[in-house]
């Protein structure tokens, strides 16, 4: 264990709230959208975060059934940005040390995004790309859950 509070193991006890609050979750895995419920500034819509439940670093650390889950939700997850916000392409990484505990970003990439931005880091950076305050998060999330049931 970290001695470092850690940002993820507060946000699943329920020390802060996402934006739009849990997507999916089974017992290994959380997703939720990227952004703290009442933080004034805008996000990505669509950027979603995958999170082991359990504080564990990166990967090679996770046990084989929360790698599992780790990737049945990244597929899930893609397959739903597709076809529920007509993303045409899913982007899925791991990055930077900056939070110790193993999370994957799942960011959508929609059309008419110019070819420049074709990164999912890059894609944050466009100028026009699609962003949301609280409300529009909250919209999208409900949305994704929706598609998870149909």
């Amino acid at each position: 264990m970290d001695i470092q509070p850690c940002f993820i193991c507060s946000k699943q006890r329920g020390d802060m709230k996402s934006a739009g609050g849990v997507i999916y979750e089974d017992e290994h895995v959380s997703v939720s959208h990227m952004g703290i419920s009442g933080e004034s500034q805008s996000a990505y819509l669509g950027y979603l975060i995958i999170e082991t439940k359990r504080h564990t670093r990166g990967l090679g650390d996770l046990t084989d059934e929360e790698a599992s889950a780790v990737f049945v939700a990244t597929n899930r997850m893609s397959r739903i940005l597709r076809d529920s916000l007509q993303a045409e392409h899913v982007y899925s990484y791991v990055r930077g040390d900056a939070v110790p505990h193993f999370h994957m970003h799942l960011i959508p990439r929609y059309a008419g995004t110019p070819e420049p931005f074709w990164h999912p880091v890059q894609l944050a950076e466009w100028p026009d790309a699609p962003r949301g305050n609280t409300s529009q998060i909250v919209q999208v999330c409900s949305q994704l859950r929706a598609a998870m049931t149909n």
